[in-house]
């Protein structure tokens, strides 16, 4: 009986430290986070034209020398690459691109997706805009 009521105390104390796993963070952190993730995979070092290019924060200037991505994935102003822990070295293909987490995806996919970006964010100004801009008049009729 004894190790039966330490089998169920164990039980239901580990039940408790998987719940509780992640529950520390709020709605609008998980939701910060998500942003932070998307506007992350946004910056990314492309081949085009023959010439690498560093697209970082909305700012795009040519690779001039080795860059270190966040995974530890090094990159070479020639277009190799060498991933963390490894010592093959591989090559950026016209039109691919690296993201700063080290993913090798399509160029033209990271461009739409950083034009959709764009689109969201112009989107939410206006609204913001109109809203604050419906705020103002509120304010304006009171006084």
């Amino acid at each position: 009986m004894k190790k039966l009521i330490q089998s169920l105390a164990f039980a239901c104390l580990s039940l408790c430290v998987i719940t509780s796993y992640g529950a520390d963070q709020t709605p609008a952190e998980k939701e910060a986070e998500k942003k932070a993730e998307k506007a992350a995979e946004l910056n990314h070092i492309a081949l085009k034209d023959g010439k690498l290019w560093v697209m970082k924060d909305g700012q795009t200037t040519e690779l001039t020398e080795t860059v270190t991505l966040n995974d530890g994935t090094r990159v070479m102003k020639d277009g190799s690459y060498i991933e963390q822990g490894k010592t093959e070295t591989k090559m950026l293909k016209q039109g691919e691109a690296i993201t700063w987490e080290g993913k090798v995806t399509d160029h033209e996919k990271v461009m739409k997706d950083i034009e959709k970006h764009k689109e969201k964010m112009a989107e939410k100004a206006a609204k913001d805009a109109e809203k604050e801009a419906k705020q103002e008049a509120k304010e304006a009729e009171k006084n």
